[in-house]
């Protein structure tokens, strides 16, 4: 159940016992990980103390702007706060009971690999395979990343592409990855470009002048996720 935040709701107690999402979780672990009670998050983030003190409480959908702040606050990002995949180191997640692997199916690979965030970007050379990892983000179910002209990214950008994307979601206590296989083709339509610009926050590794659009679309997403009985 997702409620809705009003001033009505800021002047009375919480009307049903509190539910937290996978947000509310993520965002409570990380404030008790920097050690800031919910007031000093609240003025970091520019919120007010109740809102912050409901978001923690029930499942919320936060404006892009909120979430960028609160993101900021809490110094990670938001794609991580979203469950977004490869931002955690790759240490050995403390599971709160006995581990259960449980096979996903493609809509529930896409809604975790949904956020963005990091993956790998694979394919065939002529001495082997080689996986690269990269920022990516999803636009109408396709994975977007950037790159620079004359990469071997951008050499590969209209090849057969494997795509992996985990994630150690300590808050939830859960491991995940996905595997995505399809199509990667260049961004050149001007429609099409417009829109992937538009749509994709995809930042490249290194700086300098990244102008290139690869656009991976999933033939087949495969994934497994291990979480607590």
């Amino acid at each position: 159940m997702t409620v809705t935040y009003t001033h009505q709701a800021q002047q009375a107690r919480w009307p049903s016992p509190a539910d937290p999402g996978d947000l509310s979780r993520r965002v409570a672990r990380r404030r008790a990980e920097l050690g800031l009670s919910q007031e000093q998050l609240a003025a970091r983030s520019r919120m007010s103390p109740r809102y912050l003190e409901y978001l923690e409480r029930y499942p919320a959908r936060p404006s892009a702007t909120t979430l960028r702040d609160l993101a900021a606050a809490l110094q990670t990002t938001p794609a991580a706060l979203l469950g977004g995949g490869g931002d955690t180191p790759p240490v050995r997640a403390r599971l709160a009971g006995p581990p259960v692997a449980e096979k996903l199916i493609p809509g529930q690979c896409r809604r975790l690999i949904k956020p963005g965030g990091v993956g790998r970007f694979t394919f065939v050379t002529s001495t082997g395979p080689v996986v690269l990892p990269v920022n990516y983000a999803l636009v109408a179910g396709t994975i977007v990343v950037r790159t620079a002209k004359g990469t071997v990214i951008d050499g590969h950008g209209d090849s057969p592409i494997a795509f992996e994307v985990d994630h150690i979601d300590h808050a939830l206590g859960q491991v995940w990855s996905v595997l995505v296989r399809g199509q990667a083709h260049h961004v050149r339509h001007p429609a099409e470009l417009s829109r992937v610009r538009e749509d994709a926050i995809a930042w490249p590794w290194p700086g300098g002048e990244s102008d290139i659009y690869l656009r991976i679309v999933p033939d087949l997403l495969t994934g497994h996720r291990i979480c607590s009985r």
